[in-house]
């Protein structure tokens, strides 16, 4: 186990000099060297960092510097900007929209690392588990790749395989990135505002999730229940009886991808029908389901031959609670209606807008946004216009929204774009009207109101039983004189410093005129050792007194206040 370890520890070292050699490439040497990883890593100079070779790099726009340095530093860094494309609030905008070009692509491994894998994971020879099975890979990524298979019992099969040894990879770089986080806060004090330890802690959660495929079948159960009786989404089958953690085996669909519009056109379906359906699919997942698939670009969309709408990948995926929900619709029926009023209201009941959010220019910034707004038919208005505005306001503003409206404002953005598309006279705002003013209805409607006193009168009904006892406690403590009660204060800390200051100036004060007083008495006595025919004792207390004098002098001088 130490040997492990020390061998473990040796490969992060290694591959911690990589990846700052690769920052230092595309010129962010700087920020290596702010870090201090010498002096925090052993003490001496074993990772020696040499600048840029190439000084042309810093023609490149800093954003696509970084997106070309993820994509050279791997998969755990290209999944980290895919997750920072999504937040808007840590990223600026400009860096996000180029962090979505990221590149997962990378050459499928051999058919025999495949075939040792799903054998090591299944406990059977793969020809007892499938009647065909492909050798060639239909498509491959950083973390997994997809063969075409058969089962024995004639079913039509896509079985995904987790790239071999992907899994310490990744968790090798989320130690550096953990350690990079934690040496970023304590040396460069402007990434304090960013909280790096805690964008990398939720970005670990995310990307292990992602390469445990028993997760992603959950999810995939879970649509396919949603949608159950829902005649325009189809959702795929799970085979979990050969599935694992990093096997994923899944029915095959036979579709057109929803970018390619061309065959769409060629079969004759009904382009105008596929859009909707495609949106109403989103749209349901958000406002009814509170569950949705994060990335629905056009590569993850398939079209089948009766107009119905399939996903695929389902390792991205949001939530969104009930309260949420609601308050979601409060924003989106206040930007339908140009209410920005309506719009900090639905922020504030969020819980989003905290007390260093300056409410004055959030205001002006809404109405400008609202009046830039305010001539244009909701029929012209556009998703990938207004949710990347509103989403601008709310990152310049320091609103504090929950992770999953950023995945949620993109997979409406995406699924606009996935419809105009298909069918150019597609309105995404308007179809996701209905559905807005659905959930404002229900929030208000007899049932809902019936269930929220039931539940206002339940927690009335705890507290008048919990009452009585809570108050008998709190007397006797009071009688038995063993009753506490503790002050928290805040903002209180210069006050108190400053209290300090006045208490030690006054009781210095109070020395110097007491040493002034006593060695004019002793002067006045005239006994004891003489100097100039004054007593000593005198002379050194009022020397003593005067330094203290001037001392306190030059220090009320130095505050700036007399």
């Amino acid at each position: 186990m130490i040997v492990n370890n020390i061998t473990q520890k040796i490969r992060n070292v290694k591959r911690l000099r990589q990846i700052l050699h690769i920052f230092a490439k595309y010129g962010f040497g700087y920020i290596v060297d702010r870090l201090n990883i010498d002096k925090n890593l052993v003490g001496r100079k074993i990772i020696k960092i040499a600048s840029a070779k190439k000084l042309d790099i810093f023609d490149i726009p800093v954003s696509v510097r970084i997106r070309k340095m993820m994509e050279e530093l791997g998969p755990t860094f290209i999944k980290l900007g895919q997750v920072l494309s999504t937040r808007p609030d840590l990223v600026p905008l400009g860096f996000c929209q180029e962090l979505e070009k990221l590149q997962d692509e990378v050459p499928a491994f051999a058919y025999e690392k495949a075939k040792e894998q799903i054998e090591n994971e299944l406990k059977e020879p793969i020809d007892k588990l499938f009647s065909s099975f492909s050798v060639d890979s239909f498509a491959a990524a950083s973390l997994s790749q997809v063969h075409l298979a058969e089962s024995k019992s004639g079913e039509k099969l896509v079985v995904k395989v987790q790239r071999p040894g992907i899994e310490k990879t990744i968790r090798a770089d989320l130690d550096i990135l953990c350690m990079l986080a934690q040496l970023a806060e304590k040396y460069i004090e402007e990434s304090r505002l960013y909280n790096p330890t805690a964008v990398v802690d939720e970005f670990k959660k995310t990307i292990l999730r992602e390469i445990n495929f028993s997760m992603e079948a959950k999810n995939i159960d879970r649509f396919r229940r949603n949608f159950k009786d829902d005649n325009t989404v189809y959702i795929f089958k799970v085979m979990h009886d050969l599935s694992t953690k990093k096997i994923l085996t899944m029915e095959r669909l036979e579709g057109i991808k929803a970018s390619n519009v061309n065959e769409i056109e060629r079969v004759g379906l009904d382009k105008r029908r596929i859009a909707v359906n495609g949106a109403d699919a989103v749209l349901k997942q958000i406002f009814m389901h509170g569950f949705f698939h994060a990335d629905p670009h056009p590569g993850n969309i398939f079209v089948l031959k009766d107009s119905r709408i399939a996903f695929l990948d389902f390792g991205m995926v949001g939530r969104i609670d009930v309260e949420t929900r609601e308050q979601l619709s409060d924003i989106l029926v206040a930007i339908i209606h140009r209410d920005a009023k309506g719009i900090i209201e639905a922020f504030v009941s969020m819980g989003a807008v905290e007390k260093d959010t300056g409410i004055k220019k959030l205001n002006l910034d809404l109405t400008d946004f609202v009046e830039s707004y305010y001539e244009i038919p909701l029929k012209e208005l556009r998703m990938d216009q207004f949710l990347p505005d509103i989403i601008n306001i709310i990152s310049q503003n320091r609103i504090k929204v929950p992770a999953d409206f950023f995945l949620l404002s993109k997979a409406l953005i995406t699924i606009e774009g996935v419809g105009k598309k298909i069918s150019p006279d597609f309105n995404a705002v308007a179809q996701a009207k209905p559905f807005v003013e659905r959930l404002v209805k229900e929030r208000y409607s007899t049932k809902n109101i019936v269930r929220g006193v039931k539940g206002f009168l339940k927690g009335l009904y705890i507290l008048t039983n919990l009452l009585p006892r809570d108050l008998t406690i709190i007397l006797n403590k009071i009688k038995k004189g063993t009753l506490h009660i503790e002050f928290e204060h805040r903002g209180l800390e210069d006050l108190i410093s400053q209290m300090d200051k006045v208490s030690n100036r006054i009781a210095f004060s109070l020395v110097i005129a007491a040493l002034i007083i006593g060695s004019s008495i002793v002067i006045q006595i005239n006994k004891g050792p003489t100097f100039l025919d004054f007593p000593m004792l005198g002379v050194l207390g009022f020397v003593t007194a005067g330094i203290m004098g001037l001392w306190l002098a030059i220090s009320i001088l130095r505050s700036g206040k007399l």
